[in-house]
């Protein structure tokens, strides 16, 4: 995309940034609210570096979770434009329910989707450990870190009904990503629809 996602105005030129489109979402469940990035956006979070012997997201959720005073966690990337609250609730929920479980996250293809999923604070210390055998060059695969946590796997046809759009998992990784998903916000805003 060529800049931070997360800072991109959205839907217009004209707007707030993109994160703050992902917090309005999110926020009502989710408070207190940290940022693992380099700026609070504006939006009166906490913010937190990420893991400085882990590159790339894995390390943004090290710290993040480090950083948590809750016990669970609901992790969101900030460029996913429609996240949708009652799948969040969810696998709280489920987080909740089972009690051991480091971690629920949705499969999606047969693949889980570490970036809408919630995690324990406690699994910091197994990620962190898993992340830096890997090296500090090359960071490791978030799938393959998150799957040795043994999470809770929720199945497609569970979620599904709760986002039949896999909206949640849709993040804008390109101008295109970005422009379907300014179309589809500025139709739903003029609509009535979600923020």
């Amino acid at each position: 995309m060529g800049r931070d996602k997360a800072s991109l105005p959205f839907p217009t030129p004209a707007d707030p940034p993109l994160i703050a489109r992902v917090h309005a979402i999110l926020c009502p469940i989710t408070a207190p609210c940290l940022i693992a990035g380099p700026s609070s956006f504006g939006l009166g979070c906490l913010v937190v570096d990420d893991y400085a012997t882990v590159p790339g997201p894995v390390g943004g959720l090290i710290a993040g979770l480090e950083a948590s005073t809750e016990d669970l966690v609901l992790v969101c990337a900030a460029d996913v434009p429609f996240p949708v609250l009652r799948l969040a609730e969810e696998l709280i929920w489920r987080a909740r329910e089972k009690q051991g479980a480091a971690a629920v996250v949705c499969l999606r293809d047969g693949l889980p989707e570490p970036l809408f999923a919630v995690y324990r604070k406690s699994a910091s210390e197994s990620l962190r450990q898993m992340a830096e055998r890997t090296g500090p060059k090359h960071g490791p695969a978030l799938r393959s870190v998150v799957a040795a946590l043994g999470p809770v796997l929720v199945e497609e046809d569970e979620w599904r009904p709760l986002d039949p759009e896999a909206s949640s998992f849709q993040s804008c990784n390109t101008p295109e990503d970005l422009a379907q998903a300014a179309a589809r916000a500025t139709l739903e805003k003029t609509s009535g629809g979600t923020p």
